[in-house]
């Protein structure tokens, strides 16, 4: 049987609850020892392992033995402070998504984590599931040829969040682009196999965010509480010469959602990917053909398979799927996308 792994979640709000909790507590060898934050007595009743404590404060969780690993799911201003404690107290980390809100912290956790000799990985569930996983097996195949174009569209036609921290930009390190955009350019590059961004431009909007509206997802918001965009746009151009492309928006008058929806273009084929499935455009000597991958899945078949993937990485000792690195260079992007956009011109890494 492999050996069980000792988790500790920090940050117990609700997406610790559905994304980890209930998810590790049905992986097998994980073992959820430790939690702390609020709430982190009723998760650790509703799924903790039989003896689970709730802990004071982080140095507590962090000095205990029995966690090999710790889940973060805090604010996103607090992700590099935490991390960076676990990472020194000998502990394998999974951090929610965004990695941080600035490179300089990113680039501090990747250190941090290459010289505590444990690992680093974020929250970017999308790469998991099973019909990514195929269309990436498809692309580094060949079938497509040299991939020289993506776009990442995480666009929603009235679905601002009007919960939580989502309007501080000081908090959030930003809107709609750090909110959707950070899984957008996460999954985008890791199909084109391409973290090596040469330059970008943007331009981020308030849109409709004057204009509250009962149609919203989440009900009408306070547009004087909203200090950050709704909707970001921008380009960015690999050092290979790939262009990618990334629209984000919680409120866009298109006339449906198109979130997580990924187009890739190759000199052989091209795909468009959505979770589950995509479809496949080739042009063969006497006809266009087209072809459909589908598969039945959840965004919960993702969350858990993205878990299972770091107990097997603690367990065998190789990297996750997501590396910090590729994260790091997520990271980069988006703050090069709201430097162009605030200083309105292209930004060179």
């Amino acid at each position: 049987m492999d050996r069980e792994i000792g988790i500790g979640i920090v940050g117990c709000g609700s997406i610790a609850r559905w994304k980890y909790a209930e998810n590790l507590a049905v992986l097998p060898g994980a073992s959820l020892r430790a939690f702390f934050g609020g709430r982190a007595e009723e998760l650790r009743k509703a799924w903790g392992a039989p003896g689970a404590v709730t802990c004071g404060s982080l140095e507590e969780l962090l000095g205990r033995s029995d966690v090999d690993a710790v889940c973060i799911c805090t604010p996103n201003d607090s992700h590099a402070a935490i991390t960076l404690a676990a990472l020194r107290a000998g502990k394998h980390v999974l951090c929610e998504k965004p990695m941080a809100v600035d490179a300089a912290s990113a680039e501090e956790m990747v250190r941090t984590a290459e010289e505590s000799g444990v690992f680093l990985t974020v929250g970017h569930q999308a790469r998991f599931y099973p019909s990514a996983q195929a269309l990436h097996g498809e692309l580094r195949a060949g079938r497509f040829g040299a991939l020289y174009f993506a776009r990442a569209s995480m666009v929603r036609r009235m679905g601002i969040p009007t919960w939580g921290r989502f309007f501080d930009p000081v908090v959030q390190g930003g809107g709609c682009l750090m909110d959707l955009g950070t899984h957008a350019l996460d999954l985008a590059m890791w199909l084109l196999d391409d973290f090596e961004p040469a330059y970008c431009s943007a331009g981020t909007f308030r849109g409709p965010g004057d204009m509250p509206t009962a149609a919203n997802r989440w009900g009408p918001w306070d547009p004087a509480a909203l200090k950050v965009e709704t909707s970001a746009f921008g380009q960015v151009v690999m050092k290979s010469g790939a262009v990618l492309s990334i629209d984000t928006s919680w409120a866009l008058h298109v006339p449906e959602d198109r979130e997580d929806a990924i187009t890739l273009c190759g000199t052989a084929a091209g795909a468009e990917w959505a979770p589950g499935g995509y479809t496949v455009s080739e042009a063969l000597p006497d006809r266009l053909v087209t072809t459909s991958c589908r598969l039945p899945e959840e965004e919960q078949t993702a969350n858990r398979a993205q878990l299972a993937d770091f107990l097997d990485a603690v367990r065998q000792g190789r990297a996750p799927l997501v590396t910090a690195r590729q994260s790091l260079a997520v990271v980069r992007v988006l703050e090069g996308l709201y430097r162009s956009a605030r200083e309105r011109r292209p930004v060179e890494f």
